[in-house]
Order: structure tokens, then C-alpha cells, then sequence
């Protein structure tokens, strides 16, 4: 029988701010999610003692490449 791989989320909110007149964003991990065994829900599992206000976004998580 063949095991599903798990998908992780990060938990990230988003900081805008201006350099010059141009706006970028800055994005901050804040915890991580997982699907629940049934598949019908997430769990999401933010950073202990970390207040967070706004919006919260939850991306698929992709590994760095290895430094050589």
C-alpha cells in the first residue's frame, strides 16, 4: 500500500512598506499547517507567544535548494 505524501503549508503574513515610491512586501513565517487525516480541514499551528493581526496566508511549502 502506497503512503501519501503530507503536504505542509507555511503561515505567513505579509509586511508592505514603501522604498521610495515603489511598495514591496515582505513576507514573515509565522507557524505552518497540515491537512487533518480526513482531508477536510487544516490545521494550523502558529509560532507560541507571537501576536498576529491581519491576514494570514498559507503557501505550499518548497525547500531551499542545498548550499553546495
Amino acid at each position: 500500500m502506497a503512503t501519501e505524501k503530507k503536504i505542509r503549508y507555511d503561515a505567513l503574513i505579509a509586511h508592505e512598506y514603501l522604498v521610495g515610491e515603489e511598495k514591496r512586501t515582505s513576507w514573515t513565517k509565522v507557524g505552518a499547517a497540515f491537512p487533518t487525516a480526513d482531508g477536510k480541514g487544516i490545521n494550523v499551528e502558529l509560532t507560541p507567544n507571537l501576536a498576529v493581526s491581519g491576514r494570514l496566508v498559507l503557501r505550499v511549502y518548497e525547500p531551499k535548494p542545498a548550499s553546495e
